[in-house]
């Protein structure tokens, strides 16, 4: 028997039961959304959110630490352009050495204070299209600056970075709505008004 479909009058969604009874999630075309998500693969997205979560808040507990916070080792970690001399990526990353070595300390302390927001974003779920959009586009950073785009790439390379991961797996977070259960999107969204996009679309209960 095909799904039923009926209205959720008060939210403008749809809310679908099938045969047996199972409802599902119901989601906003107009936010982009599929017409519907199950429940289970809400909270399973959720899931995958909060292990992202531990996992940059690991990283940013390494930029605490005192070999890094005081801007000691980002000559080293910023030095890549020494070993890529290919035009473009050589100067690139000869820009982010210059800027990264100009004020360390600041530069340290700016990273470590991203990642634990990132980490704190995906943790509890609050602004989750922000954070999952930043992730990924300071996750490019970091590969392209510190890992030099894992460049070059020569026989023997068995990847491309651990960055490029982070990438990927925050896109994927983004497309596959996990801030919108086990989140605090579902009561900051209503009160952001025009800024509610930075914020996941609740599911419908």
């Amino acid at each position: 028997m095909p799904p039923v479909t009926t209205p959720a009058p008060s939210t403008g969604s749809s809310t679908l039961t099938d045969s047996a009874g199972t409802t599902t999630a119901s989601r906003s075309l107009a936010d982009g959304a599929p017409a519907a998500l199950t429940l289970g693969r809400l909270h399973g997205a959720a899931v995958v959110r909060i292990a992202f979560g531990v996992l940059w808040g690991i990283d940013a507990t390494f930029k605490w630490l005192p070999g890094f916070i005081h801007g000691q080792t980002l000559g080293d970690e910023l030095g890549k352009s020494a070993d890529v001399q290919t035009p473009v990526f050589h100067q690139w990353l000869q820009m982010w050495h210059a800027i990264g070595t100009s004020a360390p300390g600041a530069f340290a302390v700016g990273t470590a204070v991203i990642e634990t927001l990132i980490a704190l974003g995906l943790l509890l779920g609050a602004f989750s299209n922000l954070v999952f959009i930043g992730s990924a586009v300071f996750s490019f950073g970091i590969w392209s600056g510190a890992e030099g785009f894992h460049l070059p790439w020569k026989q023997g390379m068995t990847d491309l970075g651990p960055s490029v991961g982070y990438i990927f797996a925050s896109l994927a977070l983004y497309y596959a709505f996990a801030g919108s259960t086990w989140s605090l999107d579902t009561r900051l969204r209503p009160m952001l008004g025009r800024y509610g996009r930075l914020s996941a679309r609740p599911a419908a209960a």
